[in-house]
């Protein structure tokens, strides 16, 4: 790419090195200033011909006038490119920032009516160009450059589309890094996200949002494919590595160093030993950007995604764990070769650290998200479907509309709805009967979930097993955790979810889990010879629009908060020492309630009685004892 920079010279030295290095990497700056046989005029007109962009930088010197010309090189050089239509952007430097001795009105060489009248054109927009952008320092002017050039490639340089292959809906899970083609709806957010981090230069970034509002498509669809799109113009190459802190456990380094593993290969690393060693020195990240990008380090950007953050805040993470890992996140941000993204769901915003480094992380970064408007919801619908070659009609758009709403959760319901209405397709048409057959978008999860719950029931039949209480009950357990919203031991709490080692679950519950994986209501990770097989859900939304959960966990809610309760004692006795285990230890009349929410959770039947035990208690806590982790 060829850009043709335009001004005086004497005046606007720093400015035009400020353009240089804003357009480094592999765009090509023109200047008309080396030796040549031509005459100025028909060198400088000649190489504005030969690029495929112009950019001018305007004061308050008009500049030499040929011999018989009534306008400056300066001026001649615009027109040459708006003559060529040349993609064409021009900065003005405020009279603020202009001194006596760098202006005609200063130097007297020109009229100064000559270059009132140049600016005059530029800010008018009759020439068919964007107006002039103003600024007042070099530094200033590079990021305003950045900024508008960025802005000017997405609008030419974006190739004519290609037909999406694949599905063009995700369903409930959220938006990978390759499927950018068929994210619609987010361009505002996405442009305010890449800004910040390529414009602004800034280092950390906190996508935060209610549960359902998109924020980790944002990022994956939307954020990281852009970056990775305008690496040329910046000349910065991004390297992103993702992860959710409790995907292997409930030690968030450990997924962290299997990410920074599997994208550097040739570093050979360990994942226990990297895990071991950013736990214990989480400022040693900084050493392993380094090594990891090498030599490459001055034109990499590592960006560390922890999606899902609301997992660090899980009380099954260690406090001293989960407090190296924010040392660890504050270094990153340090570090000069590392950009930090996070996404977190709005309701556990109270508990993020209130110590000044965390705060100052925070409010550096803070970006909140809102579930889309109806606009933003349309297109996410239209823009897919036209991507793929399908059609929907006005009114079938118009009914997904109103049936989703603007509530949370809206946005992941109606991308499984679109999901289902997909598979359903007749040809390349999405029809309002299939809509109407999935029960439209509040039903679709419900009855889908439903079908497997008894295609599971079906297949166990065959083996002469039933699908009773107590499998279903082991599911929920496993694939949920409740936790506190806030700090305050009497807070709120939030179901989020949990991810299930398939290995734990008995026969008939491993049976619906996958059940509800091939309905896509689950999602699954095969397992290897460091990290076992999981299960999910794919989305929180099924915690809200699946009515035998919605039941279960109503039923459950007291029986799950007290066993919550219960285990947090336990991990503070663990990490107690003597003195205060007497303080900490729960006596037997404590433990009673405790074993008996475990007993319903479980689906126990009450114990006979047993001479033995003058408390039904101790008999329920040995039937117990062996089932728990």
């Amino acid at each position: 790419m060829r850009v043709y920079l335009s001004s005086t010279l004497n005046d606007l030295g720093p400015e035009r090195q400020a353009v240089k290095e804003a357009l480094g990497g592999e765009c090509t700056v023109v200047e008309s200033y080396s030796a040549d046989e031509r005459s100025v005029r028909e060198s400088c007109l000649a190489d504005v011909a030969g690029c495929d962009r112009y950019i001018g930088i305007v004061g308050r010197r008009y500049g030499f006038i040929p011999p018989g010309e009534s306008f400056s090189i300066t001026e001649l050089e615009y027109q040459q490119a708006r003559e060529h239509k040349l993609p064409t952007l021009i900065f003005v430097k405020d009279d603020s920032a202009i001194t006596l001795p760098f202006s005609d009105a200063g130097t007297e060489d020109r009229d100064p009516k000559l270059i009132e009248s140049f600016r005059q054109r530029i800010n008018s927009g009759a020439d068919d160009a964007s107006r002039g952008v103003p600024f007042k320092t070099p530094a200033d002017l590079k990021y305003q450059v950045l900024k508008a050039y960025h802005d000017l490639s997405r609008r030419h340089d974006k190739p004519l589309p290609k037909r999406i292959i694949g599905r063009p809906y995700p369903g409930l899970r959220a938006f990978s890094t390759t499927e950018s083609d068929r994210f619609f709806g987010r361009d505002a957010e996405i442009e305010a996200l890449a800004e910040r981090l390529i414009d602004r230069n800034e280092r950390f970034l906190a996508v935060i949002g209610p549960s359902g509002s998109g924020k980790s498509s944002l990022v994956y669809a939307g954020l990281i494919p852009t970056l990775s799109e305008r690496s040329i113009v910046g000349g910065i190459c991004w390297i992103p590595v993702s992860f959710s802190p409790r995907e292997l456990g409930d030690d968030p380094f450990q997924p962290l160093a299997a990410a920074l593993s599997k994208s550097f290969p040739d570093q050979n690393w360990r994942v226990p030993d990297l895990t071991q060693q950013l736990r214990t020195h989480p400022a040693d990240i900084a050493t392993v950007a380094s090594d990891a990008l090498g030599k490459d380090g001055a034109a990499v950007q590592l960006l560390l995604f922890v999606d899902q953050f609301e997992e660090v805040f899980s009380s099954k993470v260690d406090e001293s764990v989960r407090s190296n890992f924010f040392k660890l996140l504050i270094a990153a941000v340090e570090c000069p070769l590392m950009r930090v993204a996070v996404a977190m769901r709005s309701d556990f915003y109270n508990q993020w650290p209130q110590d000044e480094p965390c705060i100052a992380l925070l409010r550096s970064g803070h970006f909140p998200v809102a579930v889309p408007g109806p606009a933003a919801l349309e297109k996410m619908i239209t823009g897919p479907a036209q991507a793929a070659g399908l059609t929907i009609s006005r009114r079938l758009v118009q009914r997904i509309l109103e049936d989703t709403g603007s509530g949370p959760g809206a946005l992941a319901l109606a991308e499984f709805a679109l999901s289902l209405l997909y598979d359903k397709k007749d040809g390349d048409v999405l029809t309002e009967t299939a809509y109407t057959a999935i029960g439209g978008v509040a039903g679709a999860i419900n009855g889908l979930a439903e079908q497997a719950v008894t295609q599971a029931e079906e297949a166990l039949q065959q083996d002469a097993q039933v699908l009773d209480d107590e499998a279903i009950s082991r599911l929920f357990l496993a694939i949920t955790s409740v936790e506190q919203r806030d700090n305050e031991s009497s807070g709120a709490l939030a179901v989020v979810r949990r991810r299930a080692v398939k290995g734990d679950l008995p026969g008939a519950t491993l049976i619906l889990a996958q059940q509800l994986v091939d309905k896509r209501i689950l999602v699954s990770r095969e397992g290897s010879n460091e990290q076992p097989a999981v299960c999910e859900v794919a989305h929180e939304a099924v915690f809200s629009h699946w009515e035998r959960f919605k039941d279960w966990y109503a039923r459950y809610a007291a029986d799950l908060a007290l066993c919550r309760q219960a285990e947090q004692a336990a991990r503070d006795w663990d990490r107690s020492n003597d003195q205060k285990r007497s303080v900490l230890k729960w006596g037997w009349e404590r433990q009673k309630p405790a074993i008996e929410a475990l007993r319903k959770l479980n689906q126990l039947a009450l114990p006979a009685h047993d001479a033995d035990f003058s408390d039904s208690s101790i008999a329920t806590w040995q039937t117990l004892e062996p089932q728990l982790p």
